[in-house]
């Protein structure tokens, strides 16, 4: 809403402000008569009390004149507008008035047309006046506040690759001039857990507190600049020394952990020759941020080779797979966590930094599991009727940790539900089934001598050993046989045919058949395929 506004008038003749305030319809005009003086002593003293944005007044008063006032106005620097009204032989007096400010005068007597269009003038010049001093105000304001937003403005930009950007950071004298410059990327691991335990006040008033922290660190250590990444807190560090980026921030976390008892974690990209390169310094971080799936939660992470590991084939993968199976299928308790960390090792590995095809593996993981005891009847839970289906409870898994622990919690189930499908005396003589193949799996052993170490008939041992393990003896046997004759191409140097003799075939050619029907390729191809 437009503000009115205010109007003095003053005149030592009555009839003359009685005139002036008839004249014209000044509240439809937008003015306000705030005050009346019959002398230049009244007048002086309604300007210092009414604060009046127009004065209209006679030139010549007892007291003090029309020229003392102005002059007065003058001398204050108030942004007050005048306008005289003077005799015809006054006029001399009223051009002096105009040359210390006053905005018009009138000749008197004074009608409608010429005091409107003075007014309207007065207005005018008064309103516009008024509409440029307060966007000085607000240019002012705002370059005072925004100084710093801009610079984090240059800054996002920055690293999200505007070359650009660094010559305005540089214009600007905010940017020296160091051997490196490094992007870290600091963010709370609660948007990671996805559990949110503050309401938004509270939000607001840690990421303030966060805020806070960061910029007194880095102000301290020097050359930096915090500047916000959607969720995150980003800081540009510039540096001599390539170790200094991991001090400060090892500072930071500790005071962080410390002081705001919050856990966050903290992401240093490779130092970079210089600004213009910070969007490949930032795309470092994030890639060590990334990685805190893999390390764990809350600590400070770099980006470096020793980060992502070195890639596992897909063998190790597969021989950790079947051994896992066959200690499951064996029931063995004491090997299966082994056995699993094992599993979960190649598959860590494996994954390098990416954590959906850790998922991926743990699932397939699975699934190959639950599919081998389909003969037993379990359930691995992967639809999960009465809960969340696993490869949702495996994609919302916040760490490796946690993925592992719900790969191992599936394995108990298994294993659990395995065990009331095998009870009584039948466990113990499928345990020793499984212990003397795994023992004499290079002897040629024939469904008759095993059902006889069980005390069972040919037959019957058969429909037992593929009810409690969902396949058929042979089967079962050539299965062990390949896991080893797998072990022994990769880890040694034996010919196929020396390979073939230890675990249980006399004729080569028969053994490679049977290999390539396991593994899909003869066992010199897939040995050279690993290889490549």
């Amino acid at each position: 809403m437009v503000r009115s506004i205010r109007v003095l008038l003053a005149d030592d003749e009555p009839v003359i402000l009685r005139g002036l305030k008839k004249l014209i319809s000044w509240e439809s005009l937008g003015l306000d008569i705030v005050g009346e003086a019959n002398d230049g002593t009244e007048l002086k003293a309604l300007i210092e009390t009414c604060h009046p944005d127009l004065v209209i007044s006679d030139i010549s008063m007892p007291g003090f004149s029309g020229i003392d006032i102005i002059r007065d106005i003058h001398e204050s620097g108030r942004p007050i507008k005048v306008v005289f009204i003077s005799a015809y032989q006054e006029f001399s007096y009223a051009r002096q008035a105009i040359q210390y400010g006053a905005l018009d005068y009138l000749v008197k007597p004074v009608n409608t047309g010429q005091l409107e269009q003075v007014v309207g003038r007065a207005v005018a010049v008064i309103r516009q006046e008024s509409e440029e001093e307060r966007n000085k105000e607000m240019l002012k304001s705002y370059e005072r506040k925004n100084h710093s937003i801009t610079i984090e403005e240059l800054l996002e930009r920055l690293t999200d690759g505007n070359k650009g950007a660094a010559a305005a950071l540089a214009r600007m004298g905010n940017i020296a001039i160091t051997r490196y410059a490094s992007v870290c990327v600091v963010e709370t691991d609660e948007y990671v857990v996805q559990t949110s335990r503050w309401e938004e006040r509270e939000r607001k008033l840690v990421e303030f507190a966060l805020s806070n922290i960061i910029k007194e660190t880095v102000d301290a250590a020097g050359n930096g600049y915090v500047f916000r990444k959607g969720e995150r807190f980003a800081v540009l560090l510039q540096h001599e020394q390539e170790a200094e980026p991991e001090q400060i921030m090892q500072d930071l976390h500790h005071k962080i952990n410390s002081y705001l008892k919050l856990q966050v974690s903290i992401g240093i990209g490779q130092p970079a020759s210089g600004i213009e390169e910070a969007d490949e310094s930032y795309r470092s971080a994030l890639k060590a941020l990334k990685y805190r799936y893999f390390s764990g939660l809350n600590r400070v992470l770099t980006d470096s080779a020793e980060t992502h590991g070195n890639p596992a084939g897909v063998t190790e993968w597969t021989a950790a797979q079947a051994s896992l199976a066959e200690a499951l299928k064996s029931l063995d308790k004491e090997q299966l966590p082994v056995l699993a960390g094992k599993l979960l090792e190649t598959v860590r590995l494996l994954s390098g930094d990416s954590r959906n095809q850790a998922v991926t593996h743990v699932y397939n993981s699975i699934i190959q599991l639950e599919q081998e005891l389909a003969g037993f009847g379990v359930d691995a839970g992967l639809v999960g009727p009465e809960d969340k289906p696993l490869l949702e409870k495996l994609t919302d898994a916040p760490t490796f940790a946690a993925l592992g622990q719900q790969f191992e919690d599936t394995l108990k189930r298994l294993a659990d539900q395995l065990a009331c499908k095998i009870s009584g005396k039948e466990m113990p003589q499928l345990l020793q089934v499984k212990a003397f193949v795994e023992e004499h799996y290079a002897e040629n052993i024939t469904l008759e001598s095993i059902a006889a170490l069980v005390y069972m008939n040919p037959y019957y041992f058969s429909s037992f050993f593929k009810k409690h393990t969902g396949q058929n003896f042979k089967h079962y046997v050539t299965e062990v046989r390949m896991g080893h004759a797998l072990r022994l191409l990769l880890q040694s140097d034996l010919m196929v045919y020396e390979i073939a003799d230890r675990v249980g075939y006399n004729n080569a050619r028969h053994f490679s058949d049977m290999f390539k029907k396991h593994f899909g390729k003869l066992p010199q191809e897939y040995k050279q395929s690993v290889k490549n």
